[in-house]
């Protein structure tokens, strides 16, 4: 009975064992799990902060720059090149894709509570609840000025005010410091003085023109605004810096 009873105690222990074994293996894929989850949530929100935050940053240079060509189309004492570079930075628009396919995920299998950082959880559930056409945070890619100004500037010209003026392309995904002149950066456009001469005249002198730039500014100058309620959810579960609440006079 004694080797009987030793058999039957050895088998338990081995069961018990292997229980706790599964159980150990089990508990770790899950740590290893949570930490991967909450890392590519993190990735993701940190790349959605950068992204309101360069099209706020390009808003706010497009309000500004608008300001300024309005300012010029009244007052021709302005230089041609001040007015024709403004009128065209008025025009533009920026816009990338949503990083959301983590949060997407999460919500799909169930595993949202997964994430062990609960500011990143919260902040991600209340930013990526809001509908998807308010976080795009786009400019449309047509207004009535930015049509009007193509109809008008010479193409060869514009070409180049895209080549020298447009956004500035060395800036990185996640780089904020380069967002304070993404828009705004100093340039000039060489070779085309007298393209930019006629079309400084014709947009000083176009019928209406100045207030479809009204329009566009004002237009720009609400997205800024009220995409800064974004930016503040973004910066609750991420280390992105704090929003402007209002763009530069």
């Amino acid at each position: 009975w004694f080797a009987v009873a030793l058999e039957f105690v050895i088998v338990v222990a081995g069961v018990v064992i292997g229980f706790q074994i599964t159980e150990w293996r089990g508990h770790q894929a899950r740590l290893a799990q949570t930490a991967s989850l909450t890392e590519r949530l993190r990735d993701d929100m940190n790349a959605e902060a950068w992204r309101v935050a360069a099209n706020r940053a390009y808003l706010r240079d497009v309000v500004v720059a608008g300001r300024t060509a309005l300012e010029a189309m009244r007052d021709d004492r302005v230089a041609d090149e001040i007015l024709v570079i403004n009128a065209f930075r008025a025009s533009q628009y920026y816009w990338n894709g949503l990083n959301r396919a983590t949060y997407d995920e999460l919500v799909a299998t169930g595993t949202i509570d997964l994430v062990d950082d609960a500011a990143l959880r919260t902040a991600a559930v209340e930013y990526f609840s809001s509908p998807e056409d308010a976080l795009i945070t786009r400019i449309p890619d047509t207004t009535p000025y930015r049509d009007r100004f193509r109809q008008i500037a010479p193409a060869a010209l514009h070409r180049q005010l895209v080549t020298d003026c447009g956004e500035d392309r060395m800036i990185s995904t996640g780089e904020f410091e380069g967002l304070t002149d993404f828009l705004s950066f100093p340039c000039a456009i060489d070779g085309f003085e007298a393209e930019i001469a006629a079309l400084a005249t014709a947009l000083r002198n176009d019928p209406g023109l100045a207030e479809l730039l009204n329009w566009r500014i004002i237009e720009a100058d609400q997205q800024f605004v009220g995409n800064y309620w974004f930016a503040v959810i973004l910066n609750r579960g991420t280390n992105a810096p704090p929003p402007d609440a209002e763009p530069a006079p």
